[in-house]
């Protein structure tokens, strides 16, 4: 169905293989958001910040050329992902700040016929509900309450830091739990560990530390009385569900979908590793 407003879907690795659930999942939360998705389907990978630490031209014309993609359609570009957000908005930064990078970067595009203009904007979850959305109009598509459940907020790194990209106060973020709040859960706030980092990028390296970092949060939502931790992440949620001991965990998109009045199966609860203990038809 056409809406409105619009945007472009990246698919970043978030969507591939045993993730492809999760295309579906955005597609169900922005069509009840009344939100045309565009999937720009020939987007590659942002780099994951691993080859910005070599070759900085590489990542920017990377990302240029999968904004030139939403560019060339006439919308802007959303991610779900915490880390393709980053990695994304900060070459968008660098280019609109550096002309010539970026008529070096232009250089390289025109061989694809594409321009990166610097027109779209670069939405993650979090500022498309606020900006695109609109809080108010999104409390209006909620048309269920999901009483009786706690919830632990876990942002993730890389929508509060660093500085330049960050989506809300590093200290004290709040948009989350304005989020959630309307979706009718008891918000649980202030528990051990609920601003660190899940680990996820050590993966490769240091599977234990990994799984040490993607621990902490979970057992500090869990000591706190929470039913279910949400985070606004893709990779937040794989890691944490793959290694997880105590506490289930959820996308924040999953709880807003059952919100808008799709069960907790359709909203793909039922795949977690670690299950949610009280669910919705």
């Amino acid at each position: 169905m056409a809406y409105d407003k619009k945007v472009g879907i990246y698919p970043g690795c978030c969507f591939q293989g045993a993730d492809e659930h999760n295309y579906d999942l955005i597609i169900d939360f922005l069509d009840k958001m009344e939100v045309e998705g565009i999937l720009l389907d020939r987007a590659a990978c942002c780099g994951g910040g691993v080859i910005d630490e070599t070759n900085k031209i590489v990542t920017y014309a990377l990302n240029a050329r999968n904004i030139a993609f939403a560019e060339q359609a006439g919308v802007d570009l959303y991610t779900p992902c915490n880390t393709c957000y980053m990695v994304i908005a900060k070459s968008k930064i660098a280019l609109d700040n550096n002309p010539e990078m970026k008529e070096k970067v232009n250089k390289i595009l025109a061989e694809e016929g594409l321009e990166y203009k610097g027109e779209a904007k670069i939405y993650h979850t979090l500022n498309l509900i606020e900006d695109l959305i609109g809080l108010d109009n999104y409390k209006s598509k909620l048309t269920r309450k999901l009483e009786g459940l706690k919830v632990a907020p876990y942002y993730g790194c890389h929508v509060l830091s660093p500085d330049e990209i960050s989506l809300d106060d590093p200290e004290n973020p709040t948009l989350l739990k304005e989020i959630l709040e309307p979706c009718g859960v008891e918000i649980i706030e202030g528990y051990q560990d609920e601003l660190t980092c899940c680990g996820h990028h050590s993966e490769y390296t240091n599977p234990e530390v990994r799984k040490k970092l993607a621990n902490k949060p979970l057992d500090g939502a869990h000591d706190a009385g929470a039913d279910v931790l949400v985070t606004p992440c893709p990779l937040c949620h794989k890691t944490m569900d793959a290694v997880g001991e105590n506490e289930p965990v959820l996308q924040l998109i999953q709880i807003i979908n059952v919100a808008c009045g799709l069960s907790s199966d359709k909203s793909h609860w039922n795949i977690n590793k670690n299950k949610v203990r009280m669910t919705f038809s």
